[in-house]
């Protein structure tokens, strides 16, 4: 994911700790950068995303009921990734983005034990007081995730 700018105002996201999970709270403009500072925030969680190279592109849909849904899917998309082909994103683009789908290009490489150093270990998102919620200028989502 990109490198972040100097900004004013609430940080793209956060975490929190909670009894045998995480918490992740993202924060976006719009719903699209809510979307993709939830992906950086789950990615910084596992590994320093610096030292990831871009070096492949993973094109990825997801769909679900709501928008909530949508994220804990989008979440658990990426960590299919890894899981099923070792692969993790240093920067996310969403191209679509409706209330029930999402459609984005993931930009990234394989995890590599050599050269990347495990932060955690991340299980899955989870629905466990899952809130997505509009805020002065902006959305934010307050997510949990089973380590």
């Amino acid at each position: 994911m990109s490198s972040e700018r100097r900004r004013t105002g609430p940080r793209p996201f956060e975490t929190f700790e909670h009894t045998a999970d995480i918490g992740l709270i993202a924060r976006g403009r719009t719903l699209r950068a809510l979307y993709v500072n939830a992906a950086h925030g789950l990615v910084s969680l596992i590994v320093d995303p610096r030292g990831l190279r871009e070096a492949v592109v993973e094109r990825i849909t997801v769909s679900a009921s709501n928008r909530e849904t949508l994220l804990v899917v989008w979440l658990n998309e990426i960590l299919y990734l890894l899981d099923a082909r070792r692969f993790l994103p240093r920067r996310c683009r969403v191209t679509s983005l409706t209330d029930t789908a999402l459609e984005a290009d993931l930009v990234g490489e394989a995890f590599d034990e050599r050269r990347h150093t495990p932060r955690r270990l991340v299980k899955a998102a989870t629905y466990h007081n899952l809130e997505l919620t509009r805020i002065a200028g902006g959305w934010e989502a307050r997510i949990l995730l089973d380590v």
